[in-house]
């Protein structure tokens, strides 16, 4: 257990009254009941000048949030798995233009031969949209069998053409990646122990881990916290306390980590690939994999939540790194409004997010325990990373 080293914001570069309103605006959605808690950091050239806890991580157990909290980090985790898939374009026992089926021959039926790992990365593959298993296998436990869910989604006939829509979707998407990454290792692992030694040890990455033993004392449960319409159907996920055990293998969320491992993970992507003396990627990769490969596509996930909330359309701004782009243009992003069009991040279902300001060197962590539903967690997102982003003092 290690907590990070904080130093002075002002001699880091941050303003500290700046820092401030960020911490009220985090306590004033604690208190409203918008979520329960949160944990958060604010570093510049890896130098960490806020670090802060606030509320509660375990209502039950009335926990006050620390920073050695370990939080299911939802799709935030697809970062951790697409860095294994660059690691594998990197060494050339694949590239975004492979085939899956080359790689899964099972896979290629059903009109989805032609879909590429790069379709997979960007979720334009057309390939399975749920957001829940396919048929016939229900929400719970089997979730987290890699080679029972891999079976299923191959099965799965195409969607629509490949790069023809932007449609997120997790298990036949990260969830394949996933299986991917298995079967070209030659050493016959499991996922779960791919990421654990060719990611998270190489890093020093000690707290982190795909699936946790469900009685870990330093586990967050995953709560909702929120009274909005919709919130009923997503507090499903609460079951998820009960089922991610340490054996729950899924590529496309369901890792856990403190906030201080997120840093580090963050900061090897913000010096381009090289973090804790050793170097994962090269910085080649990880230029051209975090920027936007979507173009101006929105995400078609969102349109219920876009036309039940009278939002306007955004693009998508996926990259090749299990997250999103802030690009240019005045809509809606959880990087903010601010942030340089170099920023990248990934974020994970109502809860967290990491994000890297390249141009300002500035690397943003917020990790929280009560669920928001759909956009409502972008929409916090913006206004938070706004708030760090105007701590820089230049």
């Amino acid at each position: 257990m290690s907590i990070p080293t904080v130093e002075d914001p002002q001699e880091v570069g941050l303003d500290p009254a700046a820092l401030q309103r960020l911490t009220a605006s985090v306590r004033a959605d604690i208190d409203s009941g918008l979520h329960h808690g949160a944990v958060m950091l604010v570093a510049r050239a890896g130098r960490i000048g806020y670090l802060q806890t606030l509320g509660h991580t375990d209502l039950d157990l009335g926990r006050d949030a620390s920073a050695d909290d370990l939080f299911m980090l939802m799709s935030t985790a697809k970062s951790y798995t697409a860095v294994l898939v660059l690691q594998a374009v990197d060494r050339g026992a694949l590239t975004f233009d492979t085939k899956v089926a080359e790689i899964i021959p099972e896979f290629g039926i059903r009109g989805k031969q032609n879909v590429t790992v790069a379709h997979l990365l960007t979720h334009t593959g057309g390939t399975w949209a749920g957001f829940v298993p396919p048929p016939p296998h229900p929400w719970g436990p089997v979730w987290g069998d890699l080679e029972t869910m891999t079976a299923a989604i191959c099965a799965q006939q195409l969607a629509n053409r490949p790069g023809e829509r932007v449609v997120y979707n997790p298990f036949a998407s990260f969830g394949i990646l996933g299986e991917i990454v298995r079967r070209l290792d030659p050493k016959g692992r499991r996922f779960l122990d791919i990421a654990r030694e060719e990611l998270f040890e190489p890093l020093g990455m000690l707290e982190s881990s795909f699936g946790l033993a469900l009685d870990h004392p330093r586990r967050v449960p995953l709560r909702m916290a929120e009274t909005t319409p919709g919130a009923a159907a997503v507090s499903v996920m609460e079951s998820l306390n009960d089922i991610v055990d340490e054996n729950f293998e899924l590529p496309a969320g369901m890792a856990f980590s403190s906030i201080g491992d997120v840093f580090t993970f963050a900061e090897m992507l913000r010096n381009r690939g090289s973090g804790h003396g050793v170097r994962l990627l090269s910085p080649a990769i990880v230029d051209y994999a975090f920027k936007n490969h979507t173009g101006d596509k929105p995400n078609d996930f969102w349109d219920f939540n876009k036309e039940a909330r009278g939002l306007a359309d955004f693009p998508a701004n996926f990259t090749y790194g299990g997250g999103y782009a802030r690009g240019s243009g005045d809509y809606m992003s959880p990087f903010g409004l601010t942030a340089s069009p170099r920023t990248f991040g990934s974020v994970g279902s109502g809860s967290t997010m990491w994000m890297v300001d390249p141009e300002r060197d500035v690397t943003f962590i917020f990790l929280s325990s009560g669920l928001l539903e759909g956009l409502h967690h972008f929409t916090r997102l913006q206004r938070l990373a706004d708030l760090a982003l105007a701590a820089v003092n230049d």
